[in-house]
């Protein structure tokens, strides 16, 4: 089973894992005991959605009696919004069955209001910064094997094609992508490619391309292409890397391959320009 296909299967399972012993997640759980990476993102996964049950039921119990002061500034707001009555005789007699059950109403009606506000501040996702080029030379360690795994790439999000395709530099021929472009997680402005550059009776260079829109990195590296960007081992030592930015785009690209591939990629880019 694909990853792709697995993480499907698992997305119905319920959020506690109680029914993980079903025949039906079989395959999937078998597939979970070989690829780390699944392994991960359903964990993942499985903590955001105990995390999301959690903080409604402590909501739902926490805040079930507003701050003190907060339902009359509600209902002040309320009364100021609402036409204006003739005035009435004042009366000695209680308020009638109408106007307790209208209020009973209204002060629930405030009490959910405060439940989905205090869970939607405790559920939002904080703001994920600028991210800095050694976080992007590096972040492949934790997803990708080698250069050649294709079961990592198709397990990430779907890239959004905001600018009407995958960014590429200009020198480079959207032929070699390897595979459809697929999105950093969290950061759906940013694409992760596969691709295969066909180098004369020698097969072809595979490697990985990270495009960052400029102004999502934190310290742009130096202007210009692979060829004169200074290659540098990620910290597993299994991608060799490259980073420049591309002033026409405005994107900051980080070109991974394996190993003693670097020289023959920038000899293939020199050799056989687009």
């Amino acid at each position: 089973m694909k990853c792709h296909d697995a993480l499907l299967q698992l997305d119905a399972a319920r959020p506690d894992g109680s029914d993980w012993g079903d025949s039906e997640f079989d395959a999937a759980r078998e597939h979970l005991e070989n690829c780390l990476g699944c392994r991960q993102e359903v964990l993942q996964r499985r903590d955001w959605d105990l995390a999301f049950l959690t903080t409604a039921a402590d909501s739902s119990c926490d805040t079930s009696i507003p701050p003190e002061g907060l339902t009359d500034r509600i209902l002040s707001a309320i009364d100021s919004h609402t036409p204006l009555q003739p005035d009435t005789v004042k009366s000695d007699r209680p308020p009638s069955k109408q106007t307790s059950a209208r209020h009973g109403l209204l002060n629930a009606a405030v009490v959910m209001l405060l439940i989905g506000i205090g869970v939607a501040w405790r559920l939002s996702p904080e703001s994920p910064g600028l991210l800095t080029v050694e976080q992007i030379r590096n972040w492949p360690d934790t997803q990708f094997e080698t250069v050649y795994d294709d079961e990592a790439l198709a397990a990430l999000p779907e890239w959004l094609e905001s600018r009407g395709g995958a960014p590429l530099p200009p020198s480079w021929d959207p032929s070699w992508l390897h595979r459809p472009a697929r999105g950093w997680p969290n950061r759906n402005s940013v694409a992760v490619m596969s691709f295969r550059v066909p180098v004369a009776r020698r097969g072809s260079i595979a490697g990985l391309l990270v495009a960052v829109p400029i102004e999502e990195v934190e310290k742009s590296p130096a202007a210009g292409d692979v060829s004169s960007a200074r290659p540098t081992y990620s910290k597993s030592g299994r991608f060799s890397t490259t980073a420049w930015t591309d002033t026409d785009s405005g994107t900051v690209f980080v070109c991974l391959v394996a190993p003693g591939q670097y020289k023959r990629l920038r000899r293939a880019l020199v050799l056989r320009p687009v």
